[in-house]
């Protein structure tokens, strides 16, 4: 794995920490999905020896270390938004999912309680009326959403990054009709 792609995947997750999406415990995974691609690096390799019970304490210093050392600074909120949503692409396009519109699904949990990222936002607005039957959704969104430019990580690196959201997805399409939010 080359630098590019190392500073890609902290990119996209201190993204995704930053907007919820990652947890302390989530990050070993991603580390050892490093250690298989041939990153080196001393504090992946501590990382990936962490437990899915580590904390903050334990995470934070040696991402920092790596971040340090490879110029990776935190995203803002829309170029965040903009990562995990190239993020869930490249997933779903290597596992697609078995439900309607799940980029929509996904990024609308980004938006509250900001709504500073015009992407989730517009996800947020979108989700009210996936399972209604109510609208013919024909704006286009999952579509340009799931087109989104690949990050062109490999895919394991994908899947580590992806899980925590990916797994907040229903696993059976929901039933249409008006539901209170």
């Amino acid at each position: 794995m080359d630098d590019a792609a190392l500073r890609t995947t902290f990119l996209v997750a201190r993204a995704a920490e930053s907007r919820g999406c990652l947890e302390p415990g989530d990050w070993p995974a991603v580390a050892v999905s490093l250690l298989l691609e041939g990153n080196e690096d001393p504090e992946i390799a501590e990382l990936a020896g962490l437990s899915r019970r580590a904390s903050g304490w334990d995470t934070d210093p040696l991402v920092a270390a790596v971040c340090a050392r490879h110029e990776i600074s935190v995203p803002g909120k829309e170029e965040a938004v903009d990562f995990i949503a190239r993020l869930l692409a490249d997933d779903l396009r290597a596992r697609p999912s078995a439900v309607t519109a799940p980029m929509i699904r996904l990024l609308a949990r980004l938006a509250p309680p900001d709504f500073e990222s015009e992407l989730a936002s517009r996800c947020f607005t979108a989700e009210e009326y996936l399972d209604c039957g109510c609208v013919d959704d024909d704006s286009g969104l999952e579509a340009e959403l799931q087109s989104m430019p690949t990050l062109g990580l490999p895919g394991p690196v994908v899947q580590a990054l992806a899980r925590p959201l990916r797994s907040t997805l229903p696993t059976v399409q929901p039933p249409h009709g008006h539901h209170d939010h």
